[in-house]
């Protein structure tokens, strides 16, 4: 899949997408977590790298992407092969950003009902809530990438000043005296590995999708500053956002904040906005990854984007309207551990190792055998460190199944 010359965009556009992604409400529970066992420096200073690490990786792919104007699939090809990569993405990447979606669709969802009640003393029933809502964001995904850009443009400042406008309210009391002489308590300590490990679980999956959006920069080097200037920063100021939250009001929740100001609507807005743009990214990336998932299988050949996004979007809807998703949490944090070794084995596969001498291969066992070391090494470890341990260990083992299985190559271009 590539994308026209003329309709490619600069690191800007790329950085405001990425910008808008990261920035939502369960973004904030990362400071908020970290500062239970650092000071709000030290938190700071560990999720910031883990957050480098995994946009690094982003970096990487999203400089062949852009190169190739290919997407994830496209790239993941030569790792997996045509079938492989289609398997592999469709159900380790396409089934959790469908969940996901769900997930973030359903706290959507809920918290409408529950403003508007609040508000104005009406009961919606949330199923049909929920459906609406994750139709409406389905509908900007499905409409493609141009109307993803901008959403974006409109909403990350709006995002931007409602989120700054939410902490200068929630520390107005009690100033950032209590912010800088934070100390956790030393029972509950927290290891600077495993704040780093926490920091990319939390954007994992991101190392994986970047090709999706980084496809359509002009250069690489847009894809590379797009990629790192459009996570990174993002994801230290929601960190450092849910920090001082956590400290000064003892919520990370910034919807409740802002009805303990008096102003649900307002909260409600910042909930919409915030949800609707990093949701559109899940169901985008999603579809992607289905509409190789079900083409390969189904072989339906010519580009059905659209038609596997809306159906991704409304898995994911009846999902939250089913009010499963409290149940399936777990099952998809497991399977997002999985995503972090298919970075390893792309990134080896594009830039440590000599392209494959025959591509167009169904199946590519070096980059399914990298990926299922690294996939057991992460279920096999507790630590948090997994996250980073995986897709290093994936690479490894793609270097060396590559030098073992040469399969006759040719110079990576």
């Amino acid at each position: 899949m590539t994308v026209q010359a003329d309709k490619r965009i600069g690191w800007f556009g790329l950085a405001t997408i990425w910008f808008g992604g990261v920035i939502s409400v369960p973004a904030l529970l990362v400071g908020a977590t970290l500062i239970g066992g650092l000071g709000f420096g030290p938190a700071l200073l560990w999720s910031g790298l883990g957050f480098l690490i995994v946009g690094t990786s982003m970096a990487l792919l999203g400089a062949r992407a852009a190169q190739h104007g290919a997407d994830t699939r496209a790239l993941a090809t030569r790792a997996f092969g045509e079938q492989g990569a289609r398997v592999v993405l469709g159900l380790v990447v396409g089934v959790p950003l469908m969940g996901w979606f769900g997930v973030q669709t359903a706290i959507a969802a809920g918290s409408l009902v529950h403003i508007v009640e609040r508000s104005f003393s009406l009961r919606w029933s949330l199923p049909p809530v929920a459906l609406a809502l994750g139709a409406t964001m389905t509908l900007t995904a499905v409409a493609g990438f141009g109307a993803l850009k901008w959403l974006n443009y409109l909403a990350v400042p709006a995002k931007v000043a409602l989120v700054a406008y939410g902490v200068a309210m929630a520390v107005q009391a009690q100033g950032l005296g209590p912010v800088w002489a934070w100390r956790p308590d030393p029972a509950r300590a927290m290891a600077p590995l495993t704040a780093i490990g926490m920091a990319v679980g939390f954007v994992a999956v991101a190392a994986v999708i970047a090709p999706d959006y980084a496809r359509q920069a002009r250069t690489g080097r847009d894809a590379v500053l797009g990629c790192l200037l459009g996570l990174v920063p993002a994801a230290v100021l929601l960190a450092a956002c849910g920090a001082l939250l956590a400290i000064a009001q003892r919520t990370h929740d910034i919807v409740e904040i802002y009805a303990r100001l008096g102003l649900p609507l307002l909260a409600l807005s910042v909930l919409i906005v915030a949800t609707w743009t990093t949701n559109v990214m899940n169901v985008y990336s999603a579809g992607l990854a289905l509409d190789g998932l079900i083409g390969g299988l189904l072989g339906w050949g010519s580009d059905r984007r659209a038609i596997a996004t809306a159906l991704a979007g409304l898995i994911g809807s009846v999902l939250a309207a089913a009010g499963i998703l409290d149940r399936l949490t777990g099952f998809l944090s497991l399977l997002t551990l999985t995503v972090m070794p298919i970075a390893g084995a792309m990134i080896a596969a594009w830039w440590l190792v000599p392209a494959p001498a025959a591509p167009d291969r169904r199946w590519h066992a070096t980059g399914l055998l990298a990926w299922g070391i690294g996939v057991a090494v992460v279920l096999w470890m507790a630590h948090p460190l997994r996250h980073l341990l995986g897709p290093v260990i994936a690479a490894v083992a793609y270097v060396a199944l590559a030098t073992l299985m040469p399969q006759g190559r040719r110079a990576t271009p």
